[in-house]
Formats: structure tokens, C-alpha cells, sequence
């Protein structure tokens, strides 16, 4: 996991902070209850393409493990609601997401576009995040699926830039980027998109950051209905079907560098 400036976009992409500020849009977003969470309390106890595969196979299991130096360049590898749902691959689905940072609202769209068999017989899987940013921006992951998920590459497009690709080789459910689980329960959500029965849990990042995510086996792909820390919500506002690629060109691969 190479130290790059490239991470730093990567990371105001997906926190949605690329994205215009306007007044209007984060008073509409506050209206909705999109607000991300205060200070609380922890409880103690394709084509690249879907037929071309972007990277060799890397060899990884549990014991992939990221030194504290750098969990949070870690963190801005993986979309909250990838790191904190449960994968459930449907090809063509999508989600939206608002995502509030600050004083930024961003809207993003999380699709299955890609899947391709291996020599190996695992399954490699292409996953896009569209932002709506001015330009627009994309950013890819390319992940090996099974029942521990396992993310290999990222690239991010922002035309007129030829799209780049840095190798993450990090478990969407990295338990250190996660943080410690505190509390898990069964909620009632009574109105709003996808109302009913729902799990949250608890997790504390680093020992103090709080962060909460709702979950729904309603919600396509990842299942995370919210997810919530101090500094940014990711809110589910729509879903559905029939997502085909947006990444239109092969991008330039940065190769791993031996310990790193």
C-alpha cells in the first residue's frame, strides 16, 4: 500500500469533500437528518472491463495486517459502507448514497458493473463509485469476492487526466480499519427509505472515534443502510438495477513495491 499523493484525492472523493459547497444543499441535507454524528459516549463493553483483469492474482489471507502509521491512509481506501457491510455481489445493481463532510454534501453511486473467472476459480469483481463532482470523478475497485472479500486495485478517472490504478490489497472487513465492535442491537426505523427492522452496531476507531452503522438486508450489494462517524454520514437515498461500466479506458497501473 504505497504512500502516494494520489491517496489524498482518493480520500476527498470518497468523503465527498471534491464535491461544490452550496448553502442550500447543506441546509436540505440537515432538513433530512443527514448530519454526522456528535461526540457520543462507547459503550464498555467488464472491460477494465470485465474481461480484463486489471492485476496478477495477489496471494493474501487474515493475516494482512496494517501498521498504525497508517490506518488512516488505509481508511481512505475503502468506502465506508464497503467497510462496514456485508458483500453481496449482484451484477448490474446499484446504490446511492449522500455523503455529508463538514459543510459538503456529495452524492455518490456504488455499482457492480464487472465480473470475471479466474484461472484459479476465484471471481474478480469491478465496482464503481460515480461522484458527482464538478468535473465528475470515478473511482474503481477491483475485488476478489468469497467469503472474506479481498480488494486488489483502485483507480481513480477525472477527465481530462488518464485514470491511475495504485494496488490496496486490503480485506473490505480489515478488523483495524473497522475499529472495536461495542454495542449491536435491533432497531425499528419507523419512516424514510427502507423503514423497518434494521441492525446497528458500534465500533470505536482508535480507541475513542465512534463510529455507527445501520444495516438492512434491503439495501442491495452491502447492506448498510447509514453509516455515521464524527466527521461524515454516508445515507442510502436509492437503489436499483441495470448499471453497466463508466471506466472507458485501461488505466495506468503503479506496481507494487516490495514492502510496502
Amino acid at each position: 500500500m504505497p504512500r502516494l499523493s494520489t491517496i489524498l484525492g482518493v480520500s476527498l472523493l470518497l468523503s465527498g469533500a471534491c464535491t461544490e459547497s452550496r448553502r442550500g444543499e447543506k441546509d436540505a441535507g440537515a432538513e433530512l437528518g443527514l448530519t454526522p454524528l456528535p461526540p457520543m459516549p462507547i459503550d464498555a463493553a467488464t472491460e477494465v472491463h470485465a474481461n480484463q483483469e486489471p492485476d496478477a492474482p495477489v496471494t493474501s489471507d487474515a493475516s494482512v495486517v496494517v501498521d498504525p502509521s497508517r490506518l488512516q491512509e488505509a481508511r481512505a481506501l475503502i468506502p465506508a459502507p464497503l467497510l462496514y457491510g456485508e458483500w453481496r455481489p449482484v451484477m448490474g445493481a446499484w446504490v446511492d448514497y449522500e455523503v455529508i463532510s463538514h459543510e459538503h454534501l456529495a452524492r455518490v453511486r456504488i455499482s457492480l458493473v464487472g465480473e470475471t473467472k479466474r484461472k484459479d476459480g476465484t471471481t474478480l469483481y469491478q465496482l464503481e463509485l460515480n461522484n458527482e463532482t464538478v468535473p465528475p470523478s470515478l473511482v474503481v475497485l477491483w475485488l476478489r469476492g468469497g467469503e472474506h472479500p479481498f480488494v486488489e486495485r483502485l483507480a481513480v478517472s477525472m477527465p481530462p487526466h488518464a485514470p491511475l490504478s495504485i494496488p490496496v490489497d486490503l480485506h473490505i472487513d480489515q478488523p483495524e480499519l473497522r475499529g472495536f465492535p461495542t454495542k449491536e442491537q435491533d432497531m425499528e426505523v419507523r419512516q424514510g427509505l427502507f423503514a423497518g427492522k434494521v441492525r446497528m452496531r458500534a465500533y470505536a476507531r482508535d480507541g475513542k472515534t465512534p463510529v455507527v452503522v445501520m444495516s438492512t438486508e434491503r439495501v442491495p450489494l452491502l447492506g448498510v443502510k447509514s453509516v455515521r462517524d464524527p466527521e461524515t454520514t454516508w445515507t442510502v437515498t436509492a437503489t436499483g438495477t441495470g448499471a453497466k461500466p463508466s471506466l472507458d479506458m485501461v488505466p495506468i497501473a503503479i506496481p507494487r513495491v516490495p514492502g510496502q
